[in-house]
């Protein structure tokens, strides 16, 4: 198959990078989306995958959940929602190096293990096979692009990526904390766990010379500390 345009529509760089790693086949319930990070709870440094599954009731899903999803080693937490949701939470410090270049956009640095994975998710040589493998391999297809692109093939080559860089506000989960009543994951100590200092932005959730860049809002901690600090306030005044 040979590749005749561009993808270009967006898509969840966390969804066909990442997702494929957790080693699900291909064909089982899919997810309704899978994210970078988690506003509020999960920034993109804490190379936490955020995957959210719906349609619960689904037999193939609690198929799935009961043989794969909850007996995952990369399993973190499950938090179930108030929308008939489930959202996983799957620990990725262990492609630490992989995690970084794909959040950087270097998806053609990626070791070669972790590219095999991700194009043995895919049917080999359908639509979605030929995309990432000029995504994942793009020396094979510079040639390719500039034909498409109708400009030398040099230009390609001096930027070394075929492919567009995670757009972090698509690649954010939000939900409100009324929708999320609990973690199914035990807390080791009944006592309350103060949330750790953010040493980027010294607990003020924003960084005022970056903020050109989404209003300067901390990417470490999304001010995780001075919100819990104002909801304290609140519920005292509301004793």
């Amino acid at each position: 198959m040979v590749i005749n345009q561009l993808y270009a529509q967006y898509f969840q760089k966390s969804k066909l990078f990442l997702y494929p790693l957790l080693g699900f086949e291909r064909g089982l319930t899919a997810p309704e989306e899978v994210y970078f990070s988690w506003e509020g709870k999960y920034a993109p440094e804490d190379q936490k995958l955020i995957v959210v599954y719906s349609n619960l009731t689904n037999p193939f899903y609690q198929t799935l959940k009961s043989t794969k999803l909850s007996k995952h080693r990369l399993l973190k937490e499950i938090i179930p929602t108030m929308n008939d949701q489930e959202i996983y939470v799957f620990d990725f410090s262990s492609y630490a190096t992989d995690w970084d270049n794909l959040i950087a956009g270097r998806y053609s640095k990626l070791s070669h293990k972790t590219k095999q994975t991700i194009l043995d998710y895919f049917e080999r040589y359908s639509g979605n096979y030929i995309y990432m493998h000029s995504f994942l391999f793009p020396n094979k297809w510079f040639k390719r692009y500039a034909e498409i692109l109708d400009v030398p093939e040099e230009l390609l080559v001096e930027v070394g990526e075929l492919c567009d860089k995670p757009d972090w506000k698509k690649e954010l989960l939000t939900i409100h904390d009324f929708f999320l009543p609990y973690s199914n994951i035990e807390p080791e100590t009944s006592e309350h766990v103060p949330i750790p200092s953010c040493d980027r932005c010294n607990d003020q959730g924003v960084i005022p010379k970056y903020s050109h860049i989404s209003n300067g809002v901390c990417f470490k901690c999304y001010g995780r500390k001075k919100k819990e600090e104002q909801r304290a306030v609140e519920r005292q005044g509301k004793v």
